[in-house]
């Protein structure tokens, strides 16, 4: 098969500065999305690049109309080419190896055109975004589903704490498991999760790396703990793990003193009010970390022994649906990625 060069089929734009104030589209910036606009300035089914920064070269793809920052450039299929096989040819070009600069990484509009790949038919286009699109929008459909367990514990959180007339503190709840271990003692094998791998406003752990390149002493923690961020806890990171490993040492590990409590525990420690708390008592200015006596003294509502465990087996259903959710995306992702290189080659 002949090469191609990128120019040839598609278009790259700068996106812009200023979105304006609204929620009506999303609004990517070089990692995905960072917030909504009132207006959009990229087409349905374009793709996102990161232009500049850490994310150079990272690839999203938007089925909607957006806003693209000038963080990002705007990658649009030219006429007679499927837009989402345009996306995952991105993904398989490995785009940060093309970047410049050290100090501030950067991706031209040049180096995107110059760059060739196999010209593929417009059939073998369309046979390869369906295979790797069904994959994605499947674990987008996961992904949905963990979100809408997500806000149902949170309203039934709200709608138990609301009428509770007594309080319990987060220490009589769970306590802090300040299991450390060294670097020399951590297998490559075993499971890591840092605070790049939480999710914000989201109690579902459902991302978390290999072990391997360690340097630095962890803290063990188990499936069915809950990871609480503390360096710059406004960022609202605190959810359920999955999975045994080991976390870096800016999460705190909490285990619940009794089991049947695990989803109220779980739900406290999510909600704003705790996280209020730990970002207005939190240490340092630029980087401020909270600590868990501040944490542990907090109060929550209480609706007694006999309401938090109908809430823990209410959450733990809904658990174990993202939990398998979770598992069958890491499948459907792995399959993706191994099924990338041979239909784009």
């Amino acid at each position: 098969m002949a090469d191609v060069a990128l120019g040839e089929i598609v278009t790259f734009t700068n996106g812009r500065s200023g979105p304006a104030e609204g929620s009506a589209y999303p609004t990517y910036g070089a990692n995905g999305v960072i917030g909504t606009s009132a207006r959009s300035n990229a087409a349905p089914n374009a793709t996102v690049i990161g232009r500049v920064g850490s994310y150079c070269g990272a690839v999203h793809y938007s089925p909607e109309p957006c806003w693209v920052t000038d963080n990002a450039i705007i990658a649009t299929a030219k006429e007679g080419v499927n837009p989402r096989y345009v996306y995952y040819l991105l993904k398989r070009l490995a785009l940060n190896r093309y970047r410049i600069g050290s100090g501030q990484p950067l991706l031209t509009h040049g180096i995107l055109n110059r760059l060739t790949t196999t010209r593929l038919t417009r059939g073998e286009q369309d046979s390869a975004a369906s295979v790797l699109g069904a994959l994605d929008d499947k674990i987008a459909v996961n992904g949905r589903m963990a979100a809408c367990a997500d806000e149902l514990i949170r309203a039934r959180y709200a709608s138990c704490a609301t009428p509770a007339r007594a309080s319990k503190r987060i220490g009589d709840l769970g306590e802090l498991i300040r299991s450390n271990v060294p670097a020399a003692h951590i297998d490559s094998g075993e499971n890591y999760i840092a605070l790049e791998h939480m999710p914000k406003r989201h109690m579902w752990l459902s991302t978390w790396t290999g072990a391997s390149g360690i340097t630095s002493a962890k803290r063990r923690f188990a499936s069915g703990d809950v990871l609480f961020g503390k360096l710059r806890p406004y960022f609202h990171k605190a959810g359920l793990a999955f999975v045994d490993g080991v976390a870096s040492t800016d999460i705190l590990i909490v285990r619940p003193k009794e089991p049947a409590h695990r989803g109220w525990l779980l739900a406290a420690l999510s909600s704003d009010a705790v996280i209020a708390h730990a970002s207005a008592v939190g240490d340092g200015t630029r980087m401020p970390r909270a600590k868990w006596p501040d944490i542990a003294a907090f109060e929550v509502p209480w609706p007694g022994d006999a309401q938090a465990r109908a809430f823990n087996e209410f959450t733990a259903v809904l658990a174990a649906r993202v939990r398998a959710a979770t598992a069958e995306t890491r499948t459907l992702a792995a399959l993706r990625d191994t099924l990338l290189p041979r239909l784009i080659p």
